[in-house]
């Protein structure tokens, strides 16, 4: 997954602005302007009405944003309504621990490329997986403060992740975890209020169709989600999507 600089020029900053895409910076509106370099991954998809850390545009759905982030936060894939506080950390490498040394010495192309020839290593190679693979962030995730994750895991849907949590494993939906190791403290709803949220996935429907109800009375919510979708009378959700590629903006 390449990730690169893409400046936006005046017609992709109209576009982002006009879909709701700008920085993140609380309750203000702070547009991406015109000039900028951006931080992106190639390829990856983002949604309408999302709101990102300064200089960089991160994969992830409508109505989610992210305070601030490294670069390895590339390494994530953010559903929608997510919430994503200052500070988070996705960890990414692997060293082979039944090796003689943890070091790279051993297998990273940057000391067999820089190294004085007479200090190389010259032995055998070994295979092994380098990365965990890519953070997969359900819909509804509310990540805290100064967390870290380690990539290759799934965070599911409607999940609440303490801050200062060091996540190791999955994260199963509606579930409440924190400390080091990130243990579960307890489920966000009773088990079949999570089926109900898992089987309606309210995250797949135009807003037009809660933004009036009680979203603080649950029981309302799902009773009267649920009749209209056995009703057929749900729309789909269907925002613009947008992605970097070959340094050009591109919607999809």
């Amino acid at each position: 997954m390449p990730v690169s600089r893409f400046k936006i020029d005046d017609t992709g900053a109209d576009q982002l602005l006009a879909a709701g895409v700008t920085w993140n910076r609380g309750a203000e509106l702070w547009p991406m302007s015109a000039g900028t370099e951006v931080l992106a991954a190639e390829k990856r998809v983002f949604e309408q009405f999302t709101r990102h850390p300064r200089n960089m545009i991160l994969p992830m759905g409508a109505f989610s944003y992210v305070v601030d982030a490294p670069r390895n936060m590339m390494f994530a894939d953010i559903g929608r309504f997510c919430s994503v506080a200052r500070g988070l950390r996705i960890v990414n490498g692997n060293h082979p621990i039944d090796s003689v040394t943890t070091s790279p010495y051993h297998f990273s192309d940057f000391y067999d490329s820089y190294l004085p020839e007479r200090l190389r290593y010259q032995g055998p190679g070994n295979e092994f997986p380098r990365g965990y693979g890519r953070v997969r962030i359900g819909n509804d995730v509310w990540i805290g403060g100064h967390c870290i994750v380690r990539s290759g895991l799934r965070i599911g849907n409607g999940a609440v992740i303490a801050s200062g949590s060091v996540v190791v494993k999955d994260v199963p939906d509606y579930a409440i975890v924190g400390g080091n190791p990130a243990k579960i403290i307890r489920m966000r709803f009773p088990v079949e209020i999570v089926q109900r949220f898992m089987d309606l996935q309210y995250w797949l429907y135009d807003p037009q169709c809660f933004r009036d109800l009680n979203m603080f009375d649950v029981e309302e919510f799902l009773g009267f989600m649920e009749t209209r979708k056995a009703e057929g009378a749900l729309r789909e959700f269907l925002p613009r999507r947008f992605f970097f590629n070959s340094g050009q903006l591109h919607e999809v």
